[in-house]
């Protein structure tokens, strides 16, 4: 007779913490294995014969939160709602960090019932998400801003200025870009994160071509995003990374250094 095996690494292989509900899944799997296509086929579950016993052996997947926002506001006061959800959203997490916060904390910091909150966001991995949404804009926003200074003034203090105003607008929510970073980076549609960050690219791409003679890269559409990039990358890490430096102002300017030096051919 065959000796079966009730060793404790059959369970822990197959995540099971009663060794001998891991033998006989190791024990069932192995028959499947050695029965080949007919074997197989009791992995279909589909078909009616399917055995219950083969079946338990394979482990749940967890369900993913739902991230994507319930109902977008089309009236000034639902505008006005998701709003204040949002800043309350920014306030908690920032306060709690991502495991700690709760639907009704959110709810309860905003000053909305938790029915008003799910009116418009199934989770606090959509609120999250929102507000990391909101983050990404906020960044392009201080590009536009100094797209001028960037095409017609003096090159490196436009760079500087963009790479300060970077800093400052992570700086007015570091602990709250710190908890995203360290914590919720998975959180973050990465097709908006995309658009948003090739809308950058596409905007000092024709300020490079624009001022090429200035430049020293010669490839200047990866000249473009790899700066845009790199900048993001860094200022996101300074939330993290470096308190001191962000509030004395070292990380703005050693960042700005870097870009000029590498991008003018008289620096």
């Amino acid at each position: 007779m065959a000796r079966r095996s009730t060793t404790p690494g059959a369970a822990a292989l197959l995540g099971f913490e009663t060794p001998s509900i891991g033998a006989k899944c190791a024990e069932n799997l192995r028959f499947v294995a050695r029965r080949g296509g007919a074997g197989r086929r009791l992995l279909d579950f589909s078909r009616p014969r399917a055995g219950p016993s083969i079946r338990a052996c394979i482990p749940a997947v967890p369900r993913r939160p739902r991230t994507s926002q319930r109902r977008a506001p089309s009236q000034r006061r639902a505008h006005d709602t998701v709003g204040v959800l949002l800043e309350a959203t920014e306030i908690v997490l920032a306060d709690k960090g991502f495991v700690a916060t709760t639907t009704n904390h959110i709810a309860e910091a905003a000053g909305v019932s938790i029915g008003t909150l799910y009116h418009y966001f199934p989770s606090k991995e959509a609120l999250i998400e929102a507000v990391v949404h909101r983050m990404w804009a906020r960044e392009l926003a201080v590009l536009e801003a100094h797209r001028e200074a960037l095409a017609s003034g003096p090159l490196d203090a436009a760079v500087h200025a963009v790479v300060r105003d970077l800093v400052a607008v992570m700086a007015q929510r570091r602990e709250l870009y710190r908890r995203w970073y360290a914590e919720a980076s998975h959180l973050g549609q990465l097709d908006a994160g995309l658009a948003i960050t090739a809308r950058a690219v596409d905007a000092l791409r024709a300020v490079f071509e624009h001022r090429a003679r200035e430049l020293r890269p010669r490839n200047l559409a990866f000249a473009a995003d790899f700066v845009v990039k790199t900048a993001l990358a860094m200022v996101r890490t300074g939330a993290r990374d470096y308190a001191h430096e962000t509030e004395s102002g070292e990380l703005a300017e050693t960042i700005a250094d870097m870009i000029v030096r590498y991008l003018l051919r008289s620096a």
